[in-house]
């Protein structure tokens, strides 16, 4: 049985050996090593058995030796099917060709429609997608990640609140929502502006209600900055001025200097890793999870390296084929071990200090100066204890009782 295995993949023949005691010369075929089997006496003077298809010109040329006449009644397998569809080349190129010309069709953006958006926007909007290659006529493969598209073109167009886009067939619908400005309706309840922590007062800006302080004027936590009640005077002329306070929301800024005493630290040893600028691309199809190389055969020669990875299934019409193109691409990095002197690692911490000081009490705040109280060197590190000086906008809303 193993002699017969695979025999429809690499295809057989059934011949029909005519003459004296035909059954002699399948013995002769076995001496030649070329395997028979189903051989059967079909007459007196006639057998047939069947032979795989590469072992018939070699039987043809030894049955010339021989006084017996060979027929070939019946091909099968996928080799016979082939070689058949080989002889009408015509046949199979156009075969090829159609199916190429459908799939490279099935491929192409053939529509994307924009909805939910004014017409000022729609042409913003198609000028970033068309940067990004989503446009009609454009190759699907040649353009960036729906999940990248989306978030650079949020980023670039403020007045986008939302954006969604999905691929439907050869169609990309852009679904997008803009940004509603409206203005706020009067909504705050009366209030007081007090002091959220302790300062000096150096600026003020009042929108409504009176000031309670004034510039250079020390405050604590919870004093009464901008006041939300008003005075007015009514004059009479038959009776004396009456004072009558008028409720309402005070607004404005008070910026006021303030104080932190933060610790900090930075190491001596500073690690990190850079790209080097070296890379390379590999290609694979992949059928549910089986992948085999199409481009980039070479082993990868980088010790360290950075890799990202892309799927992008493949189309026919409006279905997606179970077949996808990988694509991978790694990226050489190096590791960089850089020994800082002591001031460097000292203005590094600063910086870190006053960039989180800056981050938590947002850009309205400035900082003045500061003061490094003390200062020391332990176990490779630079150890900082700073006293620092910032100007920033200490008013909050409360509530009049």
């Amino acid at each position: 049985m193993k002699r017969i295995q695979g025999k429809n993949i690499v295809g057989y023949v059934t011949i029909h050996v005519k003459g004296n005691r035909p059954e002699l010369f399948f013995q002769v075929c076995a001496d030649a090593n070329i395997p028979v089997w189903d051989i059967r006496k079909t007459g007196d003077s006639e057998c047939s058995g069947k032979i795989y298809l590469v072992h018939l010109a070699k039987m043809e040329n030894l049955v010339k030796n021989y006084p017996y006449e060979m027929e070939i009644t019946e091909r099968k397998g996928y080799i016979n099917y082939f070689s058949r569809l080989w002889k009408r080349k015509e046949l199979l190129f156009s075969i090829i060709l159609c199916g190429a010309i459908l799939f490279f069709l099935s491929n192409i953006i053939w529509k994307v429609e924009i909805n939910g958006v004014s017409a000022e926007i729609e042409d913003k909007l198609n000028k970033s997608l068309s940067a990004y290659g989503l446009y009609e006529g454009a190759w699907m493969y040649s353009m960036a990640p729906l999940d990248v598209v989306q978030q650079q073109i949020l980023h670039e167009l403020p007045e986008l609140l939302y954006i969604g886009i999905e691929k439907k067939g050869t169609t990309y619908t852009v679904d997008a929502i803009e940004k509603l400005i409206e203005k706020e309706k009067e909504t705050s309840p009366n209030q007081h502006l007090v002091a959220t922590k302790s300062g000096i007062v150096q600026k003020m800006f009042v929108k409504k209600g009176t000031p309670a302080v004034h510039v250079n004027d020390f405050v604590k936590k919870g004093d009464i900055l901008v006041s939300g009640i008003l005075e007015e005077e009514n004059e009479d002329e038959q009776e004396e001025s009456e004072t009558k306070d008028i409720i309402t929301s005070a607004e404005g800024k008070v910026y006021a200097n303030t104080w932190y005493e933060v610790n900090v630290a930075s190491s001596l040893y500073h690690q990190s890793e850079k790209l080097t600028g070296e890379k390379m691309t590999k290609y694979y199809l992949d059928l549910n999870g089986w992948q085999m190389p199409i481009w980039g055969f070479k082993n990868i020669p980088y010790e360290a390296v950075l890799e990202e990875s892309e799927k992008r299934p493949l189309h026919l019409l409006k279905w997606e084929l179970p077949i996808s193109i990988h694509e991978r691409t790694i990226y050489d990095t190096e590791s960089l071990e850089q020994i800082r002197t002591e001031e460097e690692a000292k203005n590094d911490a600063i910086d870190h200090v006053k960039n989180d000081l800056k981050t938590k009490l947002g850009p309205d705040a400035e900082i003045i100066k500061y003061y490094v109280l003390h200062e020391t060197v332990d176990s490779g590190k630079v150890k900082l204890n700073l006293y620092i000086s910032v100007l920033e906008n200490i008013a909050t809303g409360k509530k009049i009782q």
